[in-house]
């Protein structure tokens, strides 16, 4: 009855539905009890963007300050955002819904491009319902085979006990860019090559480790429909795809929002070693020789090699990182996900060339069937449990915190660690020293002052770099905390030597700062400050104190200042001949400084903070952060990008 294209509408529809109801609990959760999960990062700074809505350039509360887009890719922070302002619910029931949202289209977009690749709709629909409800890639890794729920998947697991919501999300989309790649090349349109570009750039606005496995994925698509028909002339249509891709991301994935991110991959991730490199490549020349002497001309062996290839590079990438340690870039065991599905592939193809040898391979199928639902009953029978309760988050100290520094201490800049960093900003504008997103930092200073303070045993060290850093309250967890981390490795060093101004039962404190004055700003002498050397390391004690000299114990110059909103910082102090104010958040070249005097230059002092050096007479300053010129420049492409993109769709639909 349903045939052609509604049989694929209806299919895409019910396992859409099919998987709505298989996580129908994530629909509804709003704080779990699972503290320690990574999603409080992307449910704070989608609150923050719900109260600092449309469009923030700077983000004052985490890391001494940065960029607002350095942050994280925009869709799923723009997303849950939009459906918590619009939709007036709490940031944390917005993520679940956009997240299971996209995982239920995700498994639905599994059906629609293997139904392109193995051309059968039964095979289609089992990849989808297997990539919902089985984990193959758990035989061969064993520690990940003991996290794992009930034999669950991969993909429900990340995403709901470590909060991988941003790279599932990023995940669910790849099917369709391949999909329209696919039409794309083999139906010679481009108005497919239109919708993979837009798809891949959705891709790359939810996750890195999403754009990571497309880089992976869609050459190799190219690779085997190219190689399998020779048809030079059909890659033309491949070629727009990654073009719209960047020009959509123009906007945001700008020249130093890339050269930031990669230079904190050394904060998120292992070194890569050069062997992996040279393996890598060996590999990549083994594959592309072999596969061009037996797979030419063979259209029929496209779908195939596709999931040759894919099968041994990720296979090579993240079992080869469990074993071996490969590693070239990033942390491959993240690609766990992507490698169940394709192992999925490749069982569905080994089952579809079963049914095709007769009644033995037949019956093959319906026991290795039987088998697999066997092994996974546990799962499908307990699918539900997966999903952590619900709590009321004001009894716990990731909420108490953060509240009770915000009714005391609005304006105070506070070093908090563990997960309650990660929530510190999930109800409250708050200012911390660290923050949720390494990968954003812009002043690299705050890295080795964190490392100190948690895991350094002097205290005269870890007050030192507070102080300079501008800290006025330390959050201290004790081994009796409820608090998940602990990350203090030498939790009672601050007693006796800092003021407690509060204390939560179960060991959890909260210590005062000796600061001169309680603002983000400075009023130095100029000489003193040219005059200070380079910190050497996270210990050299005698360096920080210098500095503390200078920026604590200089002149009498009390000083006060206050942000309004995001981008903007007021300053008031009086300034005299030969002083220099610093206004301790990290410096950028987009900083314009007005003063009751006029406008100043903004330079950077050692420590990476903002330095106005101002004449005599200056009473007020306000800093403002101006949009980066390559942020408008990256717009503009956007916007050509979706003309010219209309454009093309409307020429070949007239060509139709």
């Amino acid at each position: 009855m349903f045939r052609g294209r509604r049989s694929w509408i209806l299919d895409f529809l019910l396992l859409f539905l099919f998987t709505a109801i298989l996580i129908r609990p994530l629909w509804k959760l709003n704080y779990i009890d699972n503290w320690a999960s990574i999603e409080s990062t992307f449910i704070a700074d989608a609150r923050m963007l719900k109260d600092h809505w449309p469009r923030p350039l700077w983000q004052p509360f985490w890391y001494v300050g940065t960029r607002f887009d350095y942050i994280y890719p925009p869709a799923l922070r723009y997303g849950t955002a939009a459906i918590a302002k619009f939709g007036n619910v709490d940031a944390a029931r917005a993520y679940h819904i956009y997240v299971a949202f996209f995982y239920c289209f995700g498994i639905a977009g599994v059906y629609l491009f293997a139904r392109l690749g193995f051309a059968n709709r039964w095979a289609a629909i089992a990849t989808a319902l297997a990539a919902a409800i089985i984990a193959p890639t758990y035989l061969v890794l064993p520690e990940a085979a003991k996290d794992m729920f009930r034999t669950g998947p991969t993909r429900l697991n990340v995403l709901v006990r470590y909060g991988e919501g941003p790279h599932m999300t990023s995940f669910a989309w790849i099917p369709f860019v391949l999909a329209f790649t696919w039409l794309a090349l083999q139906k010679k349109d481009y108005r497919w090559s239109v919708a993979a570009g837009f798809a891949a750039a959705v891709v790359v606005a939810n996750n890195f480790y999403g754009a990571t496995a497309l880089a992976i994925f869609f050459p190799l698509l190219l690779w085997a429909l190219w190689v399998t028909s020779k048809q030079s002339f059909a890659l033309r249509y491949a070629l727009p795809i990654p073009l719209i891709a960047f020009c959509l991301s123009a906007f945001w994935l700008t020249p130093s929002y890339l050269q930031i991110t990669l230079r904190n991959m050394q904060f998120v991730s292992a070194k890569p070693n050069l062997w992996s490199n040279w393996v890598g490549l060996i590999t990549l020349i083994a594959f592309l020789s072999y596969s061009n002497r037996r797979f030419q001309n063979r259209s029929d062996l496209a779908w195939p090699l596709f999931i040759a290839g894919s099968t041994l590079f990720f296979t090579l990438n993240t079992v080869g990182n469990y074993w071996l340690d490969f590693r070239v870039l990033g942390e491959p065991m993240r690609l766990a996900p992507e490698l169940d599905l394709i192992w999925i592939w490749v069982l569905v193809l080994a089952l579809l060339t079963l049914w095709r040898k007769g009644l033995f391979g037949r019956g093959a199928v319906v026991t290795t069937i039987v088998l697999l639902v066997a092994l996974h009953f546990n799962y499908i029978r307990h699918h539900r449990a997966i999903f952590p309760l619900g709590t009321d988050y004001k009894s716990t100290v990731y909420w108490r915190t953060p509240d009770w520094i915000a009714q005391n201490y609005p304006q105070s800049r506070a070093y908090v660690t563990g997960a309650v960093r990660f929530w510190y900003n999930t109800w409250h504008d708050l200012y911390q020293l660290g923050g949720s997103s390494e990968q954003g930092l812009q002043n690299t200073m705050v890295m080795p002052s964190q490392w100190e303070i948690v895991m350094g045993p002097d205290p005269k060290l870890a007050v030192a770099w507070l102080q300079v850093m501008g800290v006025d309250l330390v959050a201290v967890h004790g081994p009796k905390s409820d608090e998940w981390y602990k990350d203090f490795l030498y939790p009672k060093k601050f007693d006796g030597v800092l003021k407690q101004l509060h204390e939560f039962e179960r060991d959890n404190h909260i210590y005062e700062v000796p600061r001169r004055y309680r603002s983000m700003a400075r009023i130095v002498d100029r000489d003193a400050l040219n005059a200070l050397p380079k910190i050497k390391d996270q210990t050299d004690l005698e360096g920080l104190e210098r500095y503390v000299a200078v920026y604590e114990n200089g002149p009498e110059a009390p000083t006060r200042t206050h942000w309004r909103g995001t981008d903007e910082l007021d300053f008031e102090g009086s300034t005299l001949s030969n002083q220099t104010v610093i206004l301790q958040t990290s410096y950028d070249s987009n900083w314009r400084a007005e003063s009751n005097l006029g406008r100043l230059p903004v330079t950077q002092d050692q420590l990476g903070f903002v330095r106005i050096d101002t004449p005599v007479g200056v009473s007020s300053i306000r800093l403002i952060f101006d949009k980066p010129l390559e942020k408008t420049v990256g717009e503009i492409l956007f916007v050509l990008t979706i003309l010219a993109s209309g454009w093309i769709l409307w020429k070949q639909r007239a060509r139709a």
